[in-house]
């Protein structure tokens, strides 16, 4: 009986020590580790200056490790990934991805909002290389290059409750 009551108290303690450590990410967090969508198919998705296309067993995951399909990533997720190490020297470049963990908490999904939202209304849309630069109050920077002349700099400020940007060349 105490070896049952023993045993029940462990899997109750492992639990909680386990769901306790899932923890929100900051932006900081956030700024420091993840990458910016700019499109998805079921086949692959294009991330910083690359195209990348799924190896045929790609692990595609959440942060609390909830496995998720394709149709899950799309322009403005905030993602990490692993590739294979083997990127085609081309422009765009082309690699191939082995797994990616897709960013579903509260925060990241407000911020995902508001960029999959500048994605899709931005005029200029030849833009690449995007990277989350500042959040103050609801008013998220990031930073972005022109897919032409990547030496040009832009930085756009969308507003994550109107969904209003404004972007200035730097």
């Amino acid at each position: 009986m105490k070896k049952i009551i023993i045993f029940i108290t462990l899997i109750v303690l492992l639990n909680a020590c386990s769901q306790a450590s899932i923890q929100e990410p900051t932006f900081e967090d956030l700024k420091n580790h993840v990458h910016i969508v700019k499109s998805a198919t079921d086949e692959g998705l294009f991330v910083n200056h690359t195209t990348y296309q799924y190896k045929e067993n790609v692990k595609l995951r959440t942060q609390q490790g909830d496995k998720i399909e394709p149709s899950d990533i799309q322009a403005g997720s905030l993602i990490e990934y692993k590739d294979t190490g083997m990127v085609m020297e081309s422009y765009p470049s082309q690699g191939t991805i082995k797994s990616v963990t897709l960013y579903d908490d509260q925060l990241s999904r407000k911020i995902e909002k508001g960029i999959a939202h500048f994605l899709t209304e931005d005029a200029n849309n030849a833009t690449i290389g995007y990277k989350l630069v500042a959040l103050e109050n609801d008013l998220l920077t990031i930073e972005f290059t022109d897919y032409f002349e990547t030496k040009k700099v832009y930085s756009a400020t969308i507003n994550l409750e109107s969904l209003e940007f404004e972007v200035t060349p730097l």
